[in-house]
């Protein structure tokens, strides 16, 4: 074969690749000093995380703590609110009664009045003495409803008083409760000024009929009753 009919062979430069860069924290240690600064570092990374980690279960711990206080506070705020709805009621009924009372008195010292002047022309008949004895049943009744309504008030302020007592004796210092417990005993106060009203009642009912008879003896004329 001739040369020309030869292959021609070209020559092949393989391209050199270039090493990736190592990170400047490793540059000049051996296997040995690298794991054992990855070590130190993760040692230090694990307390610190640990730390974070112990800080945020006391602060749940906190929150829920708070959040049991928030509702045990709910919970006797309710109980006041039910307790005064309860007390307004009373001293609403306690307030119509009283408003009965007050007309029944006016009525009772209208009719009185009306018996007295009556009976001034006609003491000497025994007419008189049928009406004194009318208006004296009239006091009476009077006075029984004034001593009914006496008993009721002080009925609800011995249960209000024994319910909250039972709730609260134990307790070692003041709260939110104890504030609002107080709030009620002035209200319960009221209670007790009304029924200090009612004895006052029942007392000018009681002095009616002295009255009567003193307003007779200072007319000069003789009296049949209450003798």
């Amino acid at each position: 074969m001739s040369p020309s009919c030869n292959p021609t062979t070209t020559a092949i430069t393989p391209v050199a690749s270039q090493a990736p860069k190592l990170p400047s924290e490793i540059v000049g240690k051996n296997v040995e000093q690298i794991i054992r600064d990855w070590n130190n570092e993760l040692q230090d990374r694990t307390a610190k995380f640990r730390k974070h980690a112990t800080a945020i279960s006391e602060w749940d711990r906190r929150i829920l703590q708070n959040r049991n206080v928030l509702i045990r506070l709910e919970a006797e705020v309710a109980k006041v609110v039910e307790t005064q709805t309860s007390l307004e009621r009373q001293l609403e009924l306690i307030e119509t009664h009283q408003k009965e009372v007050d007309k029944a008195l006016q009525s009772m010292e209208e009719e009185a009045e009306r018996v007295f002047q009556d009976e001034r022309l006609l003491l000497r008949e025994d007419e008189a003495a049928s009406a004194r004895d009318t208006m004296f049943e009239q006091s009476e009744t009077v006075e029984n409803e004034l001593q009914h309504m006496t008993e009721q008030v002080k009925s609800i302020i011995q249960t209000l008083n024994a319910t909250q007592g039972a709730e609260f004796e134990t307790a070692d210092s003041m709260t939110p409760f104890d504030v609002a417990v107080r709030i009620l005993d002035n209200q319960l106060r009221s209670l007790m000024w009304i029924d200090e009203k009612a004895n006052e009642f029942s007392s000018r009912i009681q002095r009616l009929p002295n009255n009567s008879a003193a307003a007779e003896r200072d007319s000069g004329m003789p009296r049949f009753w209450l003798s």
